[in-house]
């Protein structure tokens, strides 16, 4: 605990707060780039927590939930260590794009993670990253929402082992949908959590929210989940809080059977059990007449939905979860 410790090019000593980066690929100047890093020591031992927001340069949600966490945790106080990471993709985040623009061969760096250190600058940033993250991460938590192209609402995808589950279940009540997803995969989550570790994936928001008070509001719905994971793991104090049951199964997604302007039901809950059939969503021709109806293929609930209304046949409307189980205990 005496010794500092260094994540990229940031060294912090216990009970300290620096900030700092990853290197990553020059740009045309040459100016070295850094995937910026934000890390807090605190002065206690405990776990090492990531917090990876913007993978996806559309999605900034991370970024400023990242932003409101860190302004309520004090170094002094922090048992262990946050390594915050508020933007993973910066040329994306600087375009507003989900990917970055100028890479047209390596786009979404939440399919290619962990990178390669001779592959696609977009790659190259990946790996980057990983490097400086897979030797020293106990629990990471990687934040995603709609984008530009949707809406989503407290979903989170656990890696299948049980260190993830137990990382699901600490963001507390009010995120009731947990889906497994595979280890060892393209993105931060499934890589961290092939040898066991804990890795997550959580949605929350949309281009379609940020604004205002609905911006807000997001960000401290994330960060109140982040602050849950420090105080289930002791590296606050405080008492956690938990849901009292999950849902688990898989997504399906609904695409429009017909070209016009996709019109989401007005009185469907989110995040609430509907029975097959239920009316999703209509579309319209540009005369006004219902041409066609998105309902649910079986029973389930909406965790997503576009935020174009104007859609192509094979346009995606909607992310449909099928609920396979509902538990009292994830691990």
């Amino acid at each position: 605990m005496t010794q500092a410790m260094k994540f990229g090019n940031v060294s912090v000593m216990p009970g300290e707060t620096a900030r700092g980066g990853i290197p990553v690929n020059p740009d045309m100047f040459p100016r070295e780039r850094e995937i910026p890093l934000i890390v807090v020591r605190g002065a206690g031992d405990g776990p090492v927590l990531w917090l990876n927001g913007a993978t996806h340069g559309d999605e900034p949600e991370g970024p400023f939930s990242i932003f409101r966490t860190l302004e309520q945790v004090d170094a002094q106080q922090l048992r262990g260590t946050i390594v915050a990471v508020p933007v993973m993709n910066v040329p994306a985040f600087t375009a507003g794009t989900r990917g970055d623009p100028l890479d047209g061969f390596a786009y979404d760096m939440n399919r290619l993670y962990p990178g390669k250190p001779d592959g696609y600058p977009t790659e190259r940033g990946a790996y980057a990253h990983w490097l400086a993250m897979k030797d020293c991460c106990d629990l990471q938590i990687n934040i995603h929402s709609g984008g530009e192209h949707s809406y989503l609402a407290h979903m989170i995808f656990a890696s299948d082992n049980p260190a993830s589950m137990e990382l699901a279940a600490a963001m507390g009540s009010g995120w009731p949908l947990v889906f497994r997803s595979g280890t060892g995969g393209a993105n931060p989550s499934s890589a961290i959590a092939a040898d066991g570790r804990a890795g997550i994936t959580v949605e929350l928001g949309g281009n379609c929210r940020t604004l205002g008070a609905d911006f807000h509001g997001i960000a401290n719905d994330l960060a109140e989940g982040y602050l849950n994971v420090l105080r289930h793991y002791d590296m606050i104090d405080g008492e956690a809080s938990y849901e009292g049951r999950w849902h688990t199964g898989y997504q399906i997604p609904l695409l429009a059977p017909a070209t016009g302007m996709f019109v989401g039901n007005p009185e469907l809950p989110f995040e609430t059990l509907v029975p097959a059939g239920t009316l999703i969503g209509s579309i319209y021709d540009l005369y006004g007449d219902v041409i066609a109806t998105v309902n649910a293929p079986q029973d389930g609930l909406i965790f997503g939905m576009r935020s174009r209304p104007s859609v192509l046949e094979g346009h995606w409307c909607c992310f449909f979860g099928v609920v396979e189980e509902t538990v009292t205990s994830l691990t």
